[in-house]
């Protein structure tokens, strides 16, 4: 059934599981269900929302993936143990050998190495386009093409991808769109209702919110879910009840901390972008963006995310990020706290030289998660690792 509440309402109430009249949902800190006749019927029928297995589905995990659809406005979703779970599920539960897919070198340095270094062995191809150019997409298909994978928000050089007009290409060509959201939440853009076939994210970011928890996810049609449903079962990369739980209360506040997480990050970028020491600002809410125009359109609330270069190369912004005393440099991002990371040395540093290079990743650059501190508190502690330069 279509939840018409607004989207801060399905934060709060969508999915969650009023058992013997709680207020949320209780953990269900098992591994297993009781086979009825109900049960039986369930798994024959194929339905993967049955409880009959902890590896299979949980009631905790059932309630996240309720409240992910509604946020999402997916017909059906499941989760996974991690955000690599989900994209490696879903690539190899859809895809066969001989298949070939469209992506970009931008992409986050995990599903970039799942996609030149795994992929391959079982006999499954990439063509790395530009996420921002559909024109590059749209030439680089084959006759065996079966996916467009794309990011709202690529990560970490923060490049904007016109989702309208990949699924267009998409639907022109009979392939399956499929888009990493993590960067983005359902609060700032819901890639379905613009022709997104599958949506994908690490719950460990913006859904989670608290850096205390790794998680995956995905949502669509519902056809398309069943279909990966059974590779989760035969690669068991499943999220356990309590994790699920974690998920659950972090993502009823998503609606309260995003406007946050990105007026934060406006305003910083500003800043940085007027800061003698900073060679470049990538952040979509700033007029010199390349993308401004598409992210006016396609998340126009924004991201918590920037990507900034800072002069004098990798050492000086190594330097510059030692210099920092409360945003604390870690790799991840979503959580409360803002996190500070040069991606050469942590998420690409498995990724070629000349491939970071030519994906806009060059030396000194910088990605930092606005978290929800106070705005001049942030300022102060980056103006104090800027001057120690």
């Amino acid at each position: 059934m279509t939840d018409e509440r607004r989207f801060s309402s399905k934060t709060v109430h969508a999915g969650t599981k009023h058992i013997e009249g709680a207020v949320n949902t209780p953990i269900f800190q098992s591994s297993t269900y009781q086979l009825t006749d109900e049960a039986y019927a369930g798994w024959a029928a194929g339905a993967q929302h049955t409880l009959l297995y902890g590896r299979l589905s949980s009631v905790n995990s059932e309630a996240v993936v309720e409240k992910i659809c509604a946020l999402e406005g997916a017909e059906d979703g499941d989760l996974f143990a991690s955000g690599m779970a989900a994209i490696s599920t879903t690539l190899m539960g859809l895809l066969s050998q001989g298949d070939h897919i469209v992506a970009s070198s931008d992409v986050y340095g995990g599903t970039y190495g799942l996609m030149t270094e795994e992929l391959p062995r079982f006999g499954i191809s990439t063509t790395m386009a530009d996420m921002q150019d559909p024109a590059s997409y749209e030439a680089a298909i084959q006759e065996n093409t079966k996916i467009l994978y794309i990011e709202t928000i690529t990560n970490p050089v923060i490049k904007i991808c016109d989702i309208e007009a990949m699924s267009e290409i998409a639907k022109r060509h009979n392939l399956l769109l499929v888009i990493d959201n993590t960067f983005a939440s359902p609060w700032a853009c819901q890639p379905i209702k613009m022709g997104a076939d599958l949506v994908i994210h690490s719950t460990t970011k913006y859904l989670g919110g608290h850096s205390d928890i790794v998680g995956g996810a995905v949502v669509g049609s519902a056809d398309l879910i069943a279909k990966m449903f059974i590779k989760k079962v035969h690669f068991g990369g499943c999220p356990d009840p309590h994790n699920c739980f974690l998920l659950e209360r972090g993502m009823r506040t998503l609606a309260v901390r995003m406007p946050v997480h990105c007026s934060n990050a406006a305003e910083i970028a500003t800043r940085l972008e007027a800061h003698p020491k900073i060679a470049s600002v990538n952040h979509p809410s700033l007029v010199s963006h390349p993308d401004y125009d598409v992210a006016q359109r396609i998340i126009p609330k924004g991201t918590g995310m920037i990507a900034f270069t800072v002069k004098g190369g990798d050492e000086a912004a190594l330097k510059f990020m030692r210099g920092l005393d409360m945003i604390f440099e870690a790799t991840s991002l979503g959580g409360v706290e803002s996190l500070i990371e040069c991606p050469f040395n942590s998420s690409h540093m498995f990724i070629p030289e000349d491939v970071r290079i030519a994906a806009g990743l060059g030396p000194g650059l910088v990605r930092i998660s606005v978290g929800i501190e106070d705005v001049e508190d942030l300022w102060t502690d980056i103006s104090n690792g800027l001057n120690s330069l």
